[in-house]
């Protein structure tokens, strides 16, 4: 608050000056005559003299009038000064820091253990916190059929099938294992992104071409041509399930869309010996598959 403090010091000035004449004019009005008997310039006369400290008064009261004013004004502007810098943001007074505890950033924490020691989250010594009650068996049912600790089966639908096997420790801690780059590609696959998917079976096939998992990596490739409408590219994967995997899981699956994808293409008749043959060759194949191939063949008059 400079301004303020300025305007004080000027006003203690101002009354100063003022001030000053008037103990001037005292001293005059009270001194006593000269003491060698001589008159130095002084009125003679009593009216004369009466007349000049009229007029002295006159004009001294005239300006106490005006220094009256004057400081009237000057007080008004700092009381406007004041209320400027009140009004100012950063005169704002910050609260104090809690007794013990450093602010962080310029503020107070929202939470003070010193303040409630007992509320939620407040630290405890150790062995004081009581144990949690061990959960029953109806609790311990409700994490489903998948064995603690087991992995998630992140296999999509129409990728179901493949052999699976518990990994041994040293393979669970390899990173980017051959199960870990499947279980990738097929949980692209569940994600509906095709075009990654495709590149991701790709690269594995290339990578792990004697793999158990080329038939399930195959067929994913063909669905991610299928459900794209790109049919004669999927007609050519599922065609070589066929060929190089009969006895897979995957082959009855593999020839329903093999049929389905020669149907989009106009080749009717190899659609229809496709579906034909999951009944013939397949006889244990899914029922849903089986039934799938059924309404094919009504569909296509086979």
């Amino acid at each position: 608050m400079l301004l303020p403090r300025a305007a004080r010091a000027l006003l203690l000035v101002l009354v100063g000056l003022i001030a000053a004449p008037r103990a001037g004019e005292a001293q005059y009005l009270n001194r006593s005559g000269p003491q060698d008997g001589y008159d130095y310039g002084e009125p003679s006369g009593g009216v004369e003299r009466d007349s000049a400290v009229t007029t002295r008064v006159d004009r001294l009261e005239r300006e106490l009038r005006k220094a009256t004013g004057q400081i009237e004004e000057l007080q008004h502007q700092v009381q406007a000064l004041e209320e400027q810098l009140r009004a100012r943001p950063e005169t704002t007074a910050l609260p104090p820091p809690a007794a013990g505890r450093a602010p962080v950033g310029g503020g107070r924490d929202a939470f003070d253990p010193a303040a409630n020691p007992t509320a939620t989250g407040a630290p405890r010594p150790l062995g004081q916190t009581t144990p949690s009650s061990p959960l029953t068996p109806a609790e311990t049912g409700k994490t489903g059929s998948r064995e603690p600790g087991a992995p998630m089966d992140l296999t999509p639908p129409g990728l179901q099938g493949a052999p699976s096997t518990p990994r041994p420790a040293a393979e669970a801690a390899a990173p980017a294992s051959m199960k870990d780059e499947y279980e990738q590609a097929a949980t692209l696959m569940q994600q509906q992104q095709y075009e990654a998917a495709e590149r991701a079976l790709t690269a594995f096939l290339a990578k792990y071409p004697k793999s158990k998992y080329v038939p399930a990596a195959t067929f994913g490739l063909g669905e991610s041509f299928f459900l794209r409408s790109r049919f004669r590219e999927a007609a050519e994967k599922f065609l070589e399930i066929k060929k190089r995997f009969p006895q897979s899981l995957q082959t009855p699956e593999a020839l329903l869309r093999l049929g389905q994808s020669l149907a989009e293409i106009g080749a009717r008749d190899e659609a229809c010996q496709s579906f034909t043959d999951i009944g013939a060759s397949y006889p244990g194949s899914p029922a849903r598959i089986r039934d799938s191939a059924l309404r094919e063949i009504k569909k296509h008059q086979c």
